[in-house]
């Protein structure tokens, strides 16, 4: 009997023991009869309960232990982007409620997925706009996955994820991208939907020795600029605000005009719309060369509607281009080319806690250029 009672408790204790390594290992209490498949990790966000809602505290839960193919990042600085003022807002129709916004995002991996190979705890790493893609289409075989039909992106959509406002993100590593030494954590968020934004249609559709006009100066179009300049095109900034102009030149235009019939008609190679609200295109157009393009990167709100005489097209072969993000090859492509040329985003590093402020300075177009959100360490 006494052998028995000595037995049980070294049981008892041999469990105890368990279940302290197990808390230790896993940061959250265990009761009786859990395991570790049942463990869960708290994350701290800020969302918007409806549409138009300012931002509060909000917590959701992840498994543990990522599941393969995907990283767990724990968030350093998240950008915020117009696009996510418009997803607050529900501008476009496509938010799920409660909203955790935010895409432009860097971290250190926290956790990795059984078989994960690109990524180890303790790397940084970042992450933009895009989810996943399908994998198999002709768009994805191609290397155009950003145009696949069955694109996923960071926040909202469908599955309700959540998004870079947060403490911590669960992502596809296939999506997630290691970042160049050679960038502060601050200034990697912007790239990521900014700087992919505008680096790829650059890529594309200008060359060294073109002149490239930059409509709208502000988050990507400053970017933009740099950008240009570092590919060897002449930059022309186009904004209603004359104020930007000594900002515009700094960023590398040699060129500023704040009303388009200051500038001579078929004179551009390619013009970069960034500027997010309705304009009319014609007088854009009008600027191009014959077989020029007007390449545009921004979504206005789902009411706005923009017009076109195809006069200003037609005759000239003139190009009317949609670039949206960026193909999954030209991220770290453009990271490094950022560090190589010094391209560097303008931010405002405000402390999560007065995310409704930097929401707000975003919204009424203050930030200069891009505000981006520090998350407590």
């Amino acid at each position: 009997r006494a052998v028995g009672s000595i037995a049980t408790q070294f049981r008892r204790l041999s469990s105890f023991r368990t279940m302290l390594l197990l808390q230790f290992r896993f940061g959250a209490p265990l009761r009786r009869g859990s395991s570790p498949s049942m463990l869960s990790t708290k994350v701290s966000a800020w969302a918007a309960l409806e549409a138009g809602a300012p931002l509060v505290p909000y917590e959701f839960t992840l498994d543990e232990h990522p599941p393969p193919g995907y990283v767990d990042v724990a968030i350093r600085y998240c950008g915020i982007c117009g696009s996510d003022v418009h997803q607050i807002q529900d501008a476009w129709g496509t938010a799920s409620f409660p909203l955790v916004a935010g895409h432009e995002i860097v971290g250190d991996v926290v956790a990795v997925g059984d078989g994960e190979r690109r990524f180890a705890v303790g790397d940084r790493a970042a992450i933009g706009v895009q989810r996943s893609s399908c994998g198999a289409c002709s768009y994805c075989d191609s290397g155009h996955e950003n145009v696949c039909r069955s694109i996923t992106k960071t926040y909202a959509g469908k599955g309700k994820d959540k998004g870079g406002f947060a403490s911590r993100i669960r992502y596809p590593s296939a999506w997630v991208f290691r970042t160049p030494a050679g960038l502060d954590g601050s200034l990697v968020g912007p790239l990521m939907c900014a700087g992919i934004t505008t680096f790829s249609p650059l890529k594309r559709h200008a060359k060294a020795g073109d002149r490239v006009g930059v409509v709208g100066i502000g988050g990507l179009g400053h970017i933009a600029l740099q950008f240009g300049r570092a590919m060897g095109c002449e930059m022309v900034a186009i904004d209603t605000s004359p104020a930007k102009e000594d900002d515009a030149k700094k960023f590398g235009a040699t060129t500023f005009v704040s009303d388009v019939a200051l500038l001579q008609k078929g004179s551009l190679d390619m013009i970069l719309n960034t500027a997010s609200g309705r304009i009319p295109l014609d007088p854009f157009l009008e600027l191009l060369k014959p077989r020029g393009s007007l390449v545009c990167v921004s979504l206005p709100d789902k009411e706005e509607r923009s017009q076109l005489y195809l006069h200003s097209a037609v005759p000239t072969e003139r190009a009317l281009v949609g670039s949206y993000l960026g193909p999954l090859g030209d991220y770290e492509e453009m990271l490094n080319f950022a560090v190589e040329h010094n391209v560097r985003p303008q931010v405002e590093v405000m402390p999560v806690e007065r995310i409704n402020e930097a929401v707000a300075r975003v919204r009424a177009g203050d930030a200069r250029y891009r505000v981006v959100l520090e998350m407590p360490s």
